[in-house]
């Protein structure tokens, strides 16, 4: 039988716990473009040549694909004619044949309204021209399209097969073109509407020899003033090389979006500035923050240090999950609870990315007075601050159970029986659990928890706050014991 007591006695009550994290994880958000790649294997049959198509299709977050019609268009080279398929979303399928020449298939995407035709992505093929491949690759997961920071590398793999080593031959099929462009998208803008036709030509090589290999790339090279706030892309494509049967057209061609650094300031309290009992109103300014990120800010004692592991700070995290940077402005006012003793203080705002966790702002500052706000509550209840007599910490006023300090701690009257006020225990099978937050204005204490086999002097060990103050959640596993006691302490500073 397991067993669950409630004791109070010298500043301290006791309960039973066991708390369960969990998170919570949005799919993964679309871009806020029309997205899509399209693939082209050659294939020879009977009749000719034939291709072998590819290709998938992504749309914006909220947009209703109703609205949307997608088709690929087949260029033949060099008579121009031209073929329109409707296609799905997504799938595979073969071409129409291709003739004794080239064809190039374009991907394409039609909005109805308001009517917007939207060119995805291309690529050619023919039974002399090589096959090519593109692949960027960067830090950052996510699914749709390559993307990362503005100070952080990325690498280009590229794969040429089919070339001929026939002097020959045609050009075409001897050597094609590797060719880098690079495009802003303006100081705060996403990519909607922007014209890659007027994107800048950065740099172009030749590939004569079949293979594969990768070029890294440390930073971007998006023309622009800060390069840490820069918006924009950067694009490698494989060209065929122009001859009498064709112009110069893409076999494949990818581009990574650069997204910037954010930066954030904290308003409201300058460094080494002294609070208490009462905290000055805050204001989180975040900007440009990263489309995949975890940005908060967390106090803990003492001066700034590195990898330092805080309290959050109520009301200031902000998970983004979006396809683009985001700004945030955060006001914080009611967050005394975090401070449990006096002296220097840090703040501060953190973000969390696929690239790891930055340190954005920092401040020091000095807390006073966390004794006084208890004083201030004797003051209230007992018309005196000193602690003593009916006020005094260890003095149960109500005869209710519970001492001073923990009606304190648990924001309840002292003069009023409400020992059923408190933290509720829960059991769940093996599991035993109670789970609370720090009440509002109440500071200079500090919440734990133990837990014991019979209660006897010296067996009591600690259990782990689970959750972050002003939360608390301390548990407990009964496994195969028949009986467990767990005590709940409350220490005044």
């Amino acid at each position: 039988m397991k067993s669950i007591t409630h004791l109070a006695r010298a500043a301290a009550i006791f309960v039973v716990f066991l708390y369960h994290g969990s998170q919570v994880h949005g799919q993964t958000p679309n871009p806020v473009l029309p997205v899509g790649n399209i693939t082209a294997q050659l294939s020879i049959v009977q009749t000719g040549a034939i291709a072998n198509l590819t290709w998938s299709i992504r749309l914006p977050d909220g947009e209703i694909p109703a609205n949307y019609t997608h088709f690929i268009r087949q260029i033949h080279y060099p008579d121009g004619l031209i073929f329109d398929t409707s296609v799905a979303s997504s799938g595979q399928m073969l071409s129409v044949p291709l003739g004794p020449n080239v064809a190039r298939f374009e991907l394409w995407s039609v909005r109805s309204s308001p009517p917007v035709a939207f060119f995805l992505d291309a690529t050619a093929c023919s039974s002399h021209l090589p096959a090519a491949t593109v692949t960027i690759r960067s830090e950052d997961p996510y699914p749709y399209l390559p993307r990362t920071r503005a100070d952080r590398s990325f690498h280009v793999d590229v794969d040429v097969q089919g070339l001929l080593n026939d002097p020959e031959a045609p050009e075409s099929s001897r050597s094609v073109t590797l060719l880098r462009h690079v495009q802003s998208y303006g100081a705060t803008g996403v990519g909607n509407n922007i014209d890659r036709t007027q994107a800048t030509l950065l740099s172009q090589s030749a590939i004569t020899t079949n293979g594969a290999f990768t070029s890294s790339f440390q930073n971007h090279s998006i023309p622009g003033g800060d390069s840490s706030k820069i918006r924009g892309e950067e694009r490698f494509s494989i060209m065929t090389v122009e001859d009498f049967q064709m112009p110069a057209s893409v076999i494949d061609s990818k581009f990574i979006q650069i997204w910037p650094v954010a930066d954030t300031s904290i308003a409201g309290i300058t460094n080494g500035q002294s609070i208490g009992p009462a905290v000055p109103a805050l204001t989180l300014n975040l900007n440009d923050l990263y489309p995949s990120s975890t940005t908060y800010a967390q106090v803990y004692k003492g001066s700034p240090r590195p990898n330092a592991i805080g309290r959050i700070v109520p009301g200031s995290m902000f998970v983004i999950n979006s396809a683009t940077p985001q700004n945030r402005v955060a006001t914080v006012q009611d967050y005394l609870s975090l401070f449990d003793s006096d002296g220097v203080w840090t703040m501060e705002l953190l973000t969390q990315t696929p690239f790891g966790t930055d340190r954005m702002s920092v401040i020091s500052f000095t807390v006073e007075g966390t004794a006084s706000i208890r004083g201030d509550w004797r003051l209230v209840h007992f018309e005196s601050r000193d602690n003593s007599g009916d006020g005094a910490d260890m003095n149960d006023f109500d005869r209710d159970g519970l001492t001073n300090l923990v009606e304190f701690a648990f924001g309840l009257d002292p003069k009023k029986a409400d020992n059923g006020s408190m933290p509720v225990t829960q059991a769940d099978g093996n599991q035993l659990s109670i789970d609370f937050t720090q009440p509002s204005g109440v500071g200079g204490v500090t919440y734990a928890a133990e837990w014991s086999h019979g209660m006897q002097p010296g067996s009591w060990m600690p259990i782990v706050n689970s959750a972050v103050p002003p939360r608390h959640a301390f548990g407990l596993s009964m496994g195969a014991n028949a009986a467990a006691f767990m005590r709940l302490k409350v220490t005044g500073q």
